[in-house]
C-alpha cells in the first residue's frame, strides 16, 4: 500500500472518529436538553390543571358543607326556607348544575322532603325527587358520616357527564339527610381534549381502580382491564415520591413521558376516588426536532469533515508526498545513469533538504566514480 494511501485512511480514523464523536455528544446533550424541558414543561402543564380542576370541585364541597351548617344551626326545619335556601344557592352560583337537600322520610317531622333546583333550557327548575333512600348518593354519606363524591356518571336527562358530592346533616347528634350538588363536567373534558402537549400529548383523568375519564380516544368514562402497563400506572399514581416516568401509555400503547399529579379536591381524605391528572407526552414525537438536527448536523459534519480530509491532505501531499516523489525520481534517475543535478534544489523541510543535499552528494561521487572508470577503461 503507497504511502498516500495509509496517509488517506490515517485521516480518514484522525479526522472522522472526532467528528462521530462530537456528532454523538451533541445528540446526547440535545436530548438530555429536551427531555429535561419536557419534563418542565409537562409537569408545569399538569400543575395548572389540576389547579383549575381544584378551583372546580372545591367550591362544590364548600358550597355543600355551607348547606348542612346552614340547615344544622336552623331553630327548625321549614320546607318554604329549604327551598328558598337551594334555589339562592343555584342563581349564586353558575358553576355548578344542580342542589338538593333530603331527608330521611322517618326522621324528620318533613318526612319524604328532597327539593331539588337545576338548570334548564338556559333557565332554573325545580322539582321534589320522589325517591331516593336507597339511591348510592344519599346512603353513601348517611352510611359513612362524611360527605362523598359520587362515582362519574352520565345524566339521563341532558346526556351530560355528571358528578355529586353530598354531605350528611345532622340534628342532635344523628344523621337525619344529606346536601349536594352536581357538577357538569362536559366543559372540563373538552378543556382536556383540547390539550396537546407537544403537539401530540394527551391530557386525561384515571384513580387507582384503572377508570380513565377525559381520554379524547376513549368514550367519556372507560374502564381498562388490567394489564402490566396500566399498572405500572396505578403503582405511579400510588407511589409517595416518584411522580414522573418513562413507560409505554396504557392506552396508545406509545413509550411517553407520563406525568402524574394527583388532584387533591378529589382525594380519598376529600371524599373521592384518588384521581390523578395524567400528562402522557410521546417521547420520539417530541424528539423529533432533535432528529432532524442531528441529520442536519450530520450533512455539516460530513462536509466539514470532508473539507478538513482534503485540506490535510493537500498539506500532507505538499509536504511529505511530493518532496519524497521528486527524492524518489532524482534516485531513479541515478539508478539510470543519468546524474545531472536537480534543476533547482528542494526547498521543503530541513529534513527533506538535508535527503536532497545527500542524495545529490551521492550523485556526485557516483558521477566521479563513473568518470574514473571511463578514464582507466580508455586505450
Amino acid at each position: 500500500m503507497s504511502l498516500r494511501k495509509r496517509i488517506h485512511i490515517l485521516l480518514v480514523f484522525l479526522v472522522g472518529i472526532p467528528f462521530l464523536v462530537l456528532l454523538f455528544e451533541s445528540y446526547q446533550t440535545g436530548r438530555k436538553t429536551l427531555v429535561t424541558e419536557m419534563k418542565l414543561e409537562a409537569r408545569q402543564i399538569a400543575d395548572l390543571e389540576t389547579a383549575k380542576m381544584d378551583l372546580t370541585f372545591d367550591p362544590a364541597r364548600l358550597i355543600v358543607e355551607s348547606l348542612v351548617r346552614t340547615v344544622e344551626t336552623s331553630p327548625q326545619l321549614d320546607a318554604s326556607v329549604i327551598s328558598d335556601l337551594l334555589h339562592r344557592t343555584l342563581h349564586e352560583n353558575p358553576d355548578i348544575y344542580g342542589v338538593c337537600i333530603a331527608f330521611d322520610p322517618e326522621l324528620t317531622s318533613l318526612g319524604r322532603f328532597a327539593p331539588y333546583f337545576f338548570r334548564k333550557d338556559g333557565g332554573e327548575a325545580e322539582m321534589h325527587i320522589p325517591e331516593y333512600t336507597s339511591d348510592d348518593w344519599f346512603t353513601r354519606p348517611v352510611k359513612s358520616g362524611s360527605g362523598k363524591w359520587s362515582k362519574v356518571y352520565i345524566y339521563d336527562n341532558v346526556h351530560t357527564l355528571m358528578v355529586s358530592y353530598t354531605a350528611p346533616i345532622r340534628l342532635n347528634g344523628r344523621v337525619v339527610g344529606i346536601a349536594g350538588v352536581d357538577l357538569d363536567l362536559d366543559s372540563l373534558v373538552k378543556g382536556l381534549h383540547s390539550l396537546k402537549p407537544g403537539g401530540e400529548g394527551t391530557c386525561y383523568m384515571v384513580n387507582p381502580k384503572g377508570r380513565i375519564l377525559a381520554h379524547p380516544d376513549l368514550k367519556p368514562i372507560a374502564d381498562l382491564p388490567g394489564n402490566e402497563e396500566l399498572d405500572e400506572l396505578v403503582g405511579l399514581i400510588q407511589g409517595s415520591k416518584l411522580d414522573t416516568l418513562a413507560m409505554p401509555d396504557p392506552v396508545s400503547h406509545i413509550q411517553s413521558w407520563i406525568v402524574e399529579s394527583p388532584i387533591e379536591s378529589l382525594s380519598a381524605g376529600r371524599g373521592g376516588e384518588d384521581w390523578s391528572l395524567i400528562v402522557s407526552w410521546p417521547i420520539e414525537k417530541r424528539l423529533t426536532p432533535l432528529n432532524g438536527m442531528v441529520r442536519r448536523l450530520l450533512v455539516l459534519y460530513l462536509f466539514l469533515g470532508g473539507a478538513a480530509i482534503w485540506f490535510l491532505n493537500r498539506i500532507f501531499d505538499d509536504t511529505i508526498t511530493r518532496p519524497l516523489g521528486k527524492l524518489a525520481e532524482q534516485a531513479n534517475n541515478y539508478a539510470e545513469g543519468d546524474f545531472g543535478q536537480p534543476a533547482e534544489p528542494l526547498n521543503e523541510t530541513l529534513e527533506f533538504q538535508e535527503l536532497g543535499q545527500a542524495l545529490n552528494v551521492l550523485g556526485t561521487t557516483l558521477k566521479s566514480n563513473a568518470s574514473s572508470t571511463d578514464t582507466t577503461d580508455s586505450p
